[in-house]
């Protein structure tokens, strides 16, 4: 028998967007921690932002009334709560320079060997791109999943879990090879992993045909890059996966801290 996730109690159904079983006392998503509902607190727990943001989002897509706005934010027009559109314009541009400078990507490239000499290529790598193919599979990724992610958690929270886990992939892949790498294959395996914790139960459609919930994808990508791991293949698994473990790191973090701030059951980090 199921059991509530909050109180204990028999649970009597699924919350279809979290995924949590749930009893008729706490199946009322402000009852509990879920994507389809966030409080109006603002408080802060841990190191991220609460989930409810700092933007002040009442529901997935609204905004709060009177809701205090980073300064950052209020000047970027189009782009407020929707960093992950700069980030494709960003990337894009990016791309775009490769092609015409020269030693562009020489510049920004991560390189195990001398990491320690140019730390800020552990951010810089996640703009390149090693050709047309590798540029337009990322952005179609991050077309798909970041804006879900961002309208889930809020801007910073985005901005956080996309650039940790894109470092985390580049020290996971500094551990493990010898061999320059770039892309944002790393940062989008984050956003991948926290969704897969926050929204388990969001159907996605595996290599584009296959539905399934995103917890399983999240499951198989990893296997898939855990057994190819060292098959010289010319992809860096373990930086994907490095950046898939810290998202779902994160996802997790995030998830409890909602769930302390929204009156659920409290746990520590």
């Amino acid at each position: 028998m199921a059991r509530c996730v909050i109180c204990g109690k028999r649970a009597v159904r699924r919350c279809e967007f979290c995924g949590d079983a749930l009893c008729e006392e706490h199946l009322p998503p402000e009852k509990h921690y879920c994507i389809a509902y966030k409080p109006a607190s603002t408080a802060a727990v841990g190191g991220f932002e609460s989930v409810e943001g700092f933007e002040g989002f009442e529901g997935v897509g609204g905004r709060r009334r009177g809701a205090r706005r980073p300064i950052a934010s209020a000047n970027l027009g189009i782009f407020i709560n929707n960093f992950s559109l700069l980030l494709l314009i960003l990337i894009s541009i990016s791309f775009i320079l490769q092609l015409l400078i020269p030693n562009y990507t020489n510049l920004l490239i991560l390189n195990p060997l001398n990491v320690q000499e140019r730390p800020w290529t552990l951010v810089t790598h996640i703009f390149l791109h090693a050709s047309f193919e590798h540029f337009f599979i990322n952005m179609l990724f991050l077309a798909f999943f970041a804006p879900v992610l961002e309208r889930a958690v809020g801007s910073r929270n985005f901005l956080t879990v996309f650039f940790l886990s894109g470092i985390a992939a580049g020290v996971g892949w500094c551990l493990t090879s010898q061999s320059p790498v770039l892309g944002a294959s790393g940062a989008l395996c984050g956003v991948f992993g926290a969704l897969a914790v926050l929204m388990p139960r969001m159907r996605v459609y595996f290599f584009f045909f296959l539905p399934m919930e995103m917890w399983l994808a999240a499951i198989l990508f990893a296997l898939y890059d855990f057994f190819f791991a060292f098959s010289g293949d010319h992809i860096a698994h373990t930086a994907h996966l490095s950046g898939l473990f810290f998202g779902m790191l994160a996802g997790v973090m995030l998830r409890e801290k909602a769930r302390s701030v929204s009156g659920g059951f409290r746990r520590g980090f």
